[in-house]
């Protein structure tokens, strides 16, 4: 549904007789030579093999090379058909941060995605940075890590995600080995391991320190033991992760496993036997958890976990046991679903997770969402910062396409401005058009917290209804600046490249979910 009175942004903006200075072809090849950098190669297709493919260019790349992806693939899925892509003994960047929807590979149901490993003969070990790579559908039979088997490497994984992969064995996500290195902004999620780590599965070396994993969520994972981490002399330490919905246990560690967890929750996930404490962090007697500043479900102190011992019950934590400190999440699945990757872990506003946390332990500038990571001073409990808010959640009362202050602007459409609807409403907020260096720039808002909102832009040379179509970046405008309107709405400023004597533009919200 469209919530715009039939005005859309209660505006039109028309842009006549505007000269500019270069041509949108200029630009755009411009742009693309400014974002090269020494030592890169590009992919171009997303065939499985051949010239231009991800496979192709593994094969060629030298070490400290940096894979990226030509920004017509932005969103792509890389169908893998000739089996996983192996990197052996290289430094290497596979990066896809410059396209916003990022680049999927797929295992197809049918093999594991990445195998990253130690060149045994050289003993020279991979260090592998994953930028913005959303790995699904990987599958490994007799075999571990089902999105990917990391053996004695340096991994980083940043901003991607590992979902629906499994292994019959262990590590249906990530299967790990001897790996140093970081999972930041992940999510791994509905991945499943017949034995241990339905999400990730950690064996360290020599008493290593593993993984950081850092403002991730891990939920909707399953297996017998460890659903969301299977920890085996391993010491990961995380840093605002939020774990939940993993059936087998949210965390389980084993063999002098001493994971520390600060900001985090886990919440929700359940094994068979034992206190709901004991479910969400599940460890044998020769591993001490370190947990402090967290929220965990059933546990008020260490006793909670059937052995006082088990855990290191540091300072700053919720009480779990209590009937209002329940996070609150958006979204959130039941361990019985899983594997499931649906979960929104998000909070609402009031959450007990709002400000909960100690900003000396952030690991990271910005949450699972892209946000700036510490707002209102204090650091929030888990994957995200910032508590979200719906329509229907702050005005239960209101009808979305109805008009409470008689503007012209729908309820709806007020609230995704991020205006009180049931006010005097504020024309600041809709969009304007100003001119600046011989240029003209379209500055909007929205409300950066809402989580049932959609927004789209279009633009179009004439007012017929069909004529209308989706607003293009580098073609129709360039993004400037984007700034945030305490306490939640969001400034954007657009470069306007137009050549047309006319041009029209509109803005739109929808709500979704």
């Amino acid at each position: 549904m469209w919530y715009d009175s039939g005005r859309v942004a209660g505006i039109y903006t028309s842009l006549k007789a505007m000269k500019i200075k270069y041509s949108v072809l200029t630009y755009l090849t411009a742009m693309m030579i400014s974002g090269a950098h020494a030592g890169s190669v590009s992919v171009t297709t997303n065939a499985d093999s051949g010239p231009g493919s991800l496979r192709d260019v593994l094969m060629t790349v030298a070490n400290d090379d940096v894979i990226d992806f030509a920004p017509a693939l932005n969103g792509a899925t890389i169908t893998l058909i000739s089996g996983a892509l192996d990197i052996t003994g290289l430094t290497l960047t596979l990066d896809a941060s410059a396209l916003p929807s990022g680049i999927t590979l797929s295992g197809n149901h049918n093999s594991r995605i990445l195998t990253i490993k130690k060149d045994e003969s050289t003993n020279v070990i991979a260090d592998v940075t994953l930028k913005n790579l959303h790995l699904r559908y990987g599958r490994a039979v007799n075999g571990n890590g089902g999105g990917v088997s990391a053996f004695q490497c340096h991994l980083v994984l940043d901003g991607g995600s590992i979902q629906d992969c499994f292994s019959d064995s262990d590590g249906g996500g990530l299967w790990g080995n001897g790996v140093t290195g970081s999972i930041q902004r992940c999510k791994i999620a509905g991945n499943q391991s017949g034995a241990n780590g339905g999400g990730i599965f950690l064996i360290g070396i020599n008493g290593t320190k593993s993984l950081d994993i850092s403002s991730s969520q891990i939920s909707g994972n399953v297996a017998p033991f460890g659903g969301g981490i299977y920890n085996l002399l391993a010491n990961p330490t995380l840093w605002n992760c939020s774990i939940q919905g993993n059936s087998g246990s949210g965390m389980r560690s084993e063999s002098s496993s001493n994971p520390v967890l600060r900001n985090c929750i886990v919440w929700g996930n359940t094994m068979s036997g034992g206190t709901a404490a004991a479910s969400q962090l599940n460890n044998e007697s020769d591993s001490r958890p370190n947990v402090a500043n967290c929220l965990i479900e059933g546990a008020a102190g260490a006793a909670g976990f059937m052995d006082g011992e088990l855990v290191v019950w540091g300072s700053g934590n919720l009480d779990g046991t209590a009937a209002d400190n329940e996070p609150g999440f958006v979204g959130a699945v039941s361990a019985a679903s899983a594997p499931n990757s649906a979960a929104d872990l998000r909070f609402f506003t009031g959450s007990r997770c709002w400000n909960a946390g100690n900003n000396a332990f952030g690991g990271t500038s910005q949450d699972l969402a892209g946000n700036a990571r510490v707002q209102d001073g204090t650091i929030d409990l888990g994957a995200y910062e910032g508590g979200y808010v719906s329509f229907s959640h702050l005005y239960p009362a209101l009808a979305p396409a109805g008009d409470e202050n008689g503007n012209g602007l729908t309820n709806f459409f007020e609230y995704a401005l991020g205006i009180d609807p049931s006010g005097p409403g504020d024309a600041s907020a809709l969009p304007a058009v100003s001119t600046r260096d011989g240029f003209l720039w379209l500055t909007s808002t929205r409300r950066s917290n809402g989580i049932d909102i959609a927004q789209s832009w279009e633009t179009s040379t004439s007012l017929e209804s069909l004529a209308w179509s989706p607003m293009i970046q580098g073609m129709h405008y360039q993004s400037d600046s984007t700034s945030t309107i305490p306490p939640d709405r969001q400034r954007v400023v657009f470069k306007l490249l137009v050549s047309d004597p006319a041009r029209f533009y509109r803005q739109g919200f929808s709500g979704r979910n």
